[in-house]
C-alpha cells in the first residue's frame, strides 16, 4: 500500500502540473473558467488514468469497467470543482485559482481511495 500511495501521489503531482497548466493557459487566453476547467480535467484525467492503471496499481482488472468508473469519478470531480468555483468566489470573495487548488487537494484524497479500492481493484 505504501508503494501505491507514493506512486499515486507522484502521478498526482505530475497530473497537477498538467491540469493547472492547461487551466492557467486557457484562462490567460481568455477562456471562461468552465471551459478551461473542463479541458484541464479531461487532459489530466487521461494522463492520470493511463499512469495509475499501468504503473501505480498495475491493474489487470476489466479495462471497460475501470474506464467507466474512472470516468464517473472524473465527471463528479468536474461537477464538484465547477460548482465550488462558481459558488465560493461569489459568496466568500476567494480567488478562483485558490478554490481550484483546494478542490484539487480534496479530489486527490478521495481519488486515491476510489482508485485503490474500487476502480483498479
Amino acid at each position: 500500500m505504501i508503494r501505491q500511495l507514493f506512486g499515486y501521489y507522484g502521478v498526482s503531482i505530475m497530473q497537477t502540473f498538467v491540469e493547472f497548466g492547461v487551466f492557467a493557459l486557457l484562462q490567460l487566453a481568455g477562456a471562461p473558467f468552465r471551459i478551461a476547467n473542463t479541458a484541464a480535467v479531461f487532459c489530466s484525467g487521461s494522463f492520470n488514468y493511463a499512469m495509475n492503471r499501468s504503473i501505480t496499481f498495475k491493474s489487470s482488472s476489466n479495462h471497460i469497467r475501470s474506464i467507466a468508473m474512472f470516468t464517473a469519478m472524473y465527471c463528479w470531480n468536474l461537477l464538484f470543482s465547477n460548482l465550488m468555483m462558481s459558488w465560493i468566489p461569489s459568496q466568500l470573495g476567494w480567488p478562483t485559482m485558490a478554490v481550484k487548488i483546494i478542490t484539487m487537494g480534496m479530489q486527490s484524497i478521495w481519488g486515491f481511495l476510489l482508485c485503490r479500492h474500487v476502480i483498479f481493484a
